[in-house]
């Protein structure tokens, strides 16, 4: 599958005051966990340890759907949610390029 054909999220997440290495920690558990993705990206904001970013793009449609509909999802969702000072962000996207290609 092409990489623009691709599903992908941008994600926008706070944490609770503290909690953001929890965040984080559950956040890149979860994407390696799930084996939906082919690349993604989790990043930390330089000027607040508690916000993190991550830009995830699915294998397929397929995938991704499986992985939204899956008990990982909810089991994750459910404790992340816990870990937020305020609702997440998320963009749905489909990637234009990226490097590496493969």
């Amino acid at each position: 599958m092409a990489l623009q054909d691709q599903p992908a999220y941008i994600i926008k997440m706070r944490a609770k005051p503290g909690l953001g290495d929890k965040l984080f920690e559950l956040a890149t558990a979860g994407m390696e966990k799930s084996g939906s993705s082919d690349r993604f990206i989790i990043a930390r904001e330089d000027d607040d340890p508690d916000v993190l970013w991550n830009m995830e793009v699915f294998k397929s449609g397929e995938a991704k759907d499986a992985y939204e509909n899956s008990p990982l999802a909810d089991e994750l969702r459910d404790e992340i949610i816990g870990l937020l000072a305020e609702p997440p962000m998320r963009i749905a996207v489909h990637p234009y390029s990226a490097l590496p290609a493969a």
